[in-house]
């Protein structure tokens, strides 16, 4: 075919399709012209079929639909891959970390099983490390450092006076097994993971003995120090001489803190330098002031009752009676105070001054020290009662004696037997005694208000070897205002 012949088809091909497109287009306006006319008229038949044009779209949309369900299809089989990959990547991951976790668990037993039957790491006694002992060796750990302790000195500088006390001396016990069991359970209920954690870490743990002091013992030695190296104060004074008064001021003096003496020994036992043999304290001394005030016994400005007895002087006797009342001379009783004749007189030894005597033991007449001081209690008994104050401890002698009636004696028997009073005047009251010549005066001064105006009697009515003793007092009148029975006193 010739290049002219090929062009002429070309050109004829061209204007066909010209004429369909022509076509076409004269028939799409042809439809639209129908659609409109359908539409503007009433009874046409749009209802009954469907125009071309629907046709066309709704195969354009079934073949939208059918690329979109290929587009799904081809999305589901990309996700479904997504999961397998993704379903396999797990599995995998789990089976790595079962494996971690099988061989985290082997690790941990094997580490943590180590310390079963040791002390962990990061625990001590007194700064030296325990770490791996087992029971057996850390209670002869704990038992090494009981006896350092117990074998360890403290020297006491109190008062420029140097004193010594050995450890072992004041120590009750030790808490040596409760320790040992302590390290050992410390880590018992916790979990392997906690355990490891404890491994671990390493924390510190220090421990120490706890030690339980003999208190008796140590305030025992603070008494002896405090006795040799402490000054007394001096409380206000009232002396007496017949009918003249003296008042003196009390002085401050100085104690050997006991407070602070038990502390110091209890730290210095239970310090960490277990390894240091000598221990050394010093002794706190405080003031010790008057507990009176000057003030208060310048109330005292009268007599408010007296009472005499006589002795034969010379002998022991008689020096025993003087003695015991030097003792309670210038004594001063405040408001409230106890007296205790014991305390005051005592104790009844050589050491202290007295000397054989004959004394009344279980209605016999024997020789014994300190024979005659139960005269001066009997005379200060009755000294007493004239001053309106009944006894708190009082018992007779079990032999009636001869310097005063039945009933109003009051006898003394060292650690069994005391005698006893209490001031329940408002005011102070001060024992004035004379012992000389055979002649035994015991005085109460107070104030002249303390009384009331009341003049008190004493009274022992005996009948046979019973004798009940009343106190009787009278006013300025002479009228009985008072009366008690006080004691009933049986002799054999």
């Amino acid at each position: 075919m010739d290049k002219d012949n090929l062009n002429e088809n070309e050109n004829s091909n061209i204007d066909e399709e010209k004429e369909l497109n022509e076509e076409k287009e004269l028939n799409v306006e042809n439809i639209i012209e129908e659609d409109e006319n359908l539409k503007n008229s009433e009874g046409a038949k749009g209802e009954e079929t469907k125009p071309e044009n629907e046709e066309i779209i709704c195969e354009e949309k079934e073949e939208n639909s059918n690329q979109e369900e290929d587009l799904n299809q081809e999305n589901q089989e990309i996700k479904d891959e997504c999961k397998r990959v993704i379903n396999k990547k797990v599995k995998i991951t789990i089976g790595i970390i079962a494996i971690l976790a099988v061989v985290s668990y082997i690790i941990i037993n094997l580490v943590v099983s180590k310390y079963d039957d040791i002390v962990y790491p990061g625990y001590s006694i007194y700064g030296e490390s325990i770490v791996g002992l087992n029971k057996e060796q850390l209670q002869n750990k704990i038992y090494e450092y009981k006896n350092k302790i117990d074998k360890k000195i403290i020297n006491i500088d109190a008062g420029g006076n140097l004193y010594k006390l050995n450890v072992e001396d004041i120590v009750l016990s030790y808490n040596e097994d409760k320790l040992l069991n302590q390290i050992f359970k410390e880590n018992e209920d916790k979990n392997k993971l906690q355990k490891l954690a404890v491994i671990i870490r390493k924390q510190k743990n220090d421990y120490k003995l706890d030690i339980e002091v003999d208190k008796r013992a140590i305030k025992e030695k603070s008494g002896q120090i405090s006795k040799e190296t402490s000054k007394k104060c001096e409380e206000p004074r009232v002396l007496i001489n017949g009918k003249n008064i003296r008042y003196e001021k009390g002085k401050k003096g100085i104690k050997l803190d006991d407070k602070d003496f038990l502390s110091n020994i209890e730290k210095s036992i239970k310090q960490n330098n277990i390894d240091k043999q000598n221990i050394k304290i010093s002794g706190k001394y405080i003031d010790d002031n008057p507990k009176v005030n000057i003030k208060d016994v310048e109330d005292v400005n009268y007599r408010i009752s007296t009472f005499s007895t006589t002795y034969g002087s010379g002998g022991g006797r008689g020096r025993n009676i003087e003695i015991a009342a030097s003792k309670i001379d210038d004594l001063l009783l405040m408001p409230g105070d106890e007296f205790s004749y014991e305390k005051s007189v005592g104790p009844v030894t050589q050491s202290n001054g007295y000397t054989y005597a004959p004394v009344i033991s279980n209605g016999e007449l024997i020789q014994g020290i300190g024979g005659g001081l139960c005269q001066v209690s009997s005379t200060l008994y009755n000294t007493q009662l004239k001053a309106g104050i009944v006894p708190t401890e009082r018992r007779n002698h079990s032999k009636a004696v001869s310097y005063v009636p039945r009933g109003l004696d009051a006898t003394l028997a060292t650690g069994s037997i005391d005698y006893k009073f209490k001031n329940t005047h408002k005011y102070p009251i001060v024992i004035n005694t004379y012992a000389f010549g055979g002649n035994l005066t015991i005085e109460f001064w107070s104030n002249k208000d303390a009384l009331k105006g009341v003049e008190y009697k004493p009274v022992g009515y005996a009948n046979g070897k019973v004798a009940n003793t009343y106190l009787y007092g009278y006013d300025k009148n002479g009228k009985k205002v008072y009366e008690k029975h006080i004691d009933t006193s049986i002799y054999r």
